[in-house]
């Protein structure tokens, strides 16, 4: 299926250049996505890359999400039920 958006895609060379561009090492750009250093270095080498990350990635970089944004969803990833009586 050809990809009809003329976004381009997140290929490996481009989150690699992307990375390196911020002069970052893997752990440190990766985490601000949810994702592990050794996970990540398998999306740079061509592993398909989850549909939320990808979606997450694109809007990082579109300025979307800011990175005050994403470290306060880290912050709230603690869900608290209301206790119900």
């Amino acid at each position: 299926m050809k990809n009809t958006s003329d976004k381009p895609t997140l290929s490996p060379e481009i989150l690699k250049k992307l990375r390196k561009t911020r002069r970052e090492n893997q752990t440190r750009f990766w985490k601000r996505f949810g994702v592990t250093q050794s996970r990540g270095s398998r999306f740079e080498q061509g592993m398909e890359i989850p549909s939320p990350v990808k979606i997450l990635i694109r809007l990082y970089f579109e300025g979307v999400v800011k990175e005050r944004d994403l470290q306060q969803a880290r912050r709230n990833t603690t869900f608290h039920l209301p206790v119900i009586e």
